[in-house]
């Protein structure tokens, strides 16, 4: 039986080589190897063949000018803590819980979390704690010191 590192942060199911979730970034150091816990394999694979509408695992930002891109599921806090930490430890301007990415009524948003430096969408400022939707190809910026696409 094939083994997996379930990520303790969003649940998803990595190879045992990996060191970070390819999900979420969460460091699986420590993580102990297991069994999977479906037979089919990653939570996108038990949707397979449900009639039930789920909403998609997950959304990408690709850093800005060309940076690396991250996935990221609906509840992701982006900041220095926590499960992206190593996204945005350069950016110490950015707030350690600086903005949260939400799956809500069918549409991918972002809402600030009263961080210090604030969020920018498309080179407007968000209000803080307020719903703002995303579209591909929209400029998500944190604290003017990281900024990233919507894929």
């Amino acid at each position: 039986m094939e083994l997996i590192k379930l990520c303790p942060a969003c649940k998803e199911e990595n190879p045992v080589s990996e060191i970070v979730c390819r999900v979420c970034m969460t460091n699986l150091a420590s993580v102990s190897p297991a069994p999977p816990h479906n037979p089919l394999g990653s939570s996108a694979a038990q949707n397979a063949g449900s009639t039930e509408f789920s909403p998609p695992e997950a959304l990408t930002l690709i850093r800005l000018p060309d940076g690396p891109a991250i996935s990221v599921r609906s509840g992701c806090i982006l900041g220095r803590a926590g499960a992206m930490s190593e996204f945005f430890k350069e950016s110490k301007t950015v707030s350690r819980s600086h903005a949260r990415v939400i799956y809500k009524d069918g549409t991918w948003g972002v809402e600030d979390m009263g961080s210090t430096n604030g969020t920018w969408l498309n080179g407007r400022r968000i209000e803080n704690n307020a719903f703002h939707s995303l579209q591909k190809g929209d400029t998500l910026t944190l604290s003017l010191a990281c900024e990233m696409r919507v894929m």
